[in-house]
Order: C-alpha cells, then structure tokens, then sequence
C-alpha cells in the first residue's frame, strides 16, 4: 500500500475489511490443494501429449540375428578419427538380439565383439 493511499484514502482502504478479507484468505487456502490437483492433472496431460508427439516421429530399428550391420564410429571412441575420418565401421554380424534393443555383434572372422551395442548406434548393411 501506497502512504499516499493511508492518509487521502482510496477505494481499497475505504472498502477493507479485516473480517471479510481473513474469509477469502480462508477459502483460498481451502482451495489450495484443489488448485494442485487441477494443476497436477494439467501437467500430467501435458507430458502425455509430449510423449505421444515424440513417439509418432520415432522410427524404430530392429535387427534380426544373422543380419549384417555396420557399427557407428563415434560410438566408440577408442581413437578420434577427425573429420575426414570414417563415421561407419564394419560389417559385423547380429548373433543375438536382446528385448532392449541391444545386439551382441562378432566380426566376420567369427570374433565376438565383448559389449553390447544399441540400435541407434547400428545400421543394416547391405551387400
């Protein structure tokens, strides 16, 4: 409040009353946690519709065993090749598919490669 408003008086201190006020501050905090709820709601609908924006856009990758695939570079990381350097390597062999999305792979001399790699980190190669 403005000290201007205390000693000419405005329509907001003419019209105050403490019982009124401490009412509506009353029935506000009652309403509290109906407004959290409504807002909960609201962001849960709100991340539901993210996620199903997000999931019509996503193409899945799916290898089956026996398939060839190339393996991202990058993904390793054992060496930095640059940017001239090449950004697939391979081929290797699918020889097991995990529900996760993750593949064992071995090279074509038959050698298992030790870890497990994702989908998006794999492309299918064709001869």
């Amino acid at each position: 409040m403005l000290p201007v408003e205390l000693t000419i008086g405005s329509l907001r201190t003419t019209h105050f009353e403490e019982e009124s006020n401490n009412k509506d501050l009353r029935a506000n905090l009652d309403l509290i946690k109906e407004r959290c709820e409504q807002s909960n709601i609201r962001q849960a609908a709100y991340k539901h519709d993210v996620e199903r924006y997000y999931n019509k856009r996503v193409k899945e990758k799916a290898f089956k065993v026996g398939d060839y695939v190339l393996r991202r570079n990058e993904a390793i990381r054992a060496q930095p090749q640059g940017e001239l350097g090449p950004v697939w390597e391979g081929p290797y062999k699918v020889i097991e598919a995990n529900r996760s999305g993750a593949y064992t792979l071995e090279t074509m001399e038959g050698r298992q490669i030790q870890r497990t790699w994702n989908a998006r980190n794999l492309r299918k190669f064709h001869f």
